[in-house]
């Protein structure tokens, strides 16, 4: 996934594309709804999102185009946290396009380290691994880490306010990972353990990459695949 460690003004389509395809048709007038004062990397995410026929967030959300209004300073909310816990936004004075945060009950915005383009491409990334129907989760020592990511490049993206500070996201030439602490009383006494979340667009290359971990036929055991960190795994 070169779009992904070569980042461009394509990149958000391009890997739209490889993830979901395309339909004929798939743009609807929603881009036409947006404002003039609506940053042009907003309309494209946007029109490659429709492009897709098909829903690309699963747990967060963009505001719609048609509701993009600046409040009086200024500040454009584009993204929310799917519990309304957490916000996201641009200054539209500010001509780099930084994406600022802030916690719900929290009047301070403060910086995400992304402009526009970039945070858009990272949120996109991670909901395909977050709604993807092709994946699993498993546990590695620390020790192992290397081997279990073997083939896999770390993502410049950082962790978004709403998560941990050490999630990372990485990416193959077919699929993606999730790496993120695991959950209260998974590690034991001393035990460095990380949870890697594995995604692709279709089985093959999940099956494929199961197989690092001794886990077979996915296919058969999907009941029993994991969404974390949303849901606790089973015991």
């Amino acid at each position: 996934m070169d779009e992904l460690l070569s980042i461009n003004s394509d990149s958000i389509g391009r890997f739209l594309r490889r993830w979901y395809g395309i339909v004929e048709n798939g743009v609807s007038d929603t881009h036409f709804d947006a404002g003039p004062y609506v940053p042009a990397e907003l309309v494209e995410w946007h029109t490659a999102a429709a492009l897709t026929g098909g829903p690309v967030t699963f747990q967060d959300r963009p505001v719609a185009l048609r509701d993009l209004v600046p409040d009086s300073r200024g500040m454009l909310e584009f993204w929310v946290e799917n519990q309304n816990g957490y916000f996201w936004a641009v200054d539209l004075d500010d001509d780099r396009l930084q994406v600022l945060s802030r916690e719900a009950g929290e009047g301070d915005w403060t910086g995400t380290g992304e402009v526009l383009g970039d945070f858009l491409l990272h949120c996109t990334v991670r909901e395909a691994v977050i709604g993807s129907a092709s994946k699993f989760t498993t546990f590695v020592d620390a020790s192992e880490i290397i081997e279990a990511l073997a083939s896999f490049h770390p993502l410049k993206f950082v962790a978004l306010d709403s998560e941990e500070p050490q999630v990372k996201l990485w990416c193959s030439e077919d699929a993606l990972v999730r790496m993120a602490p695991p959950p209260t009383g998974y590690a034991g006494t001393g035990e460095q353990l990380w949870m890697l979340t594995f995604a692709a667009p279709s089985d093959p290359p999940v099956e494929r990459y199961a197989s690092r971990f001794g886990i077979r036929g996915l296919t058969e055991t999907e009941p029993a695949r994991m969404e974390l960190p949303y849901e606790p795994p089973p015991f």
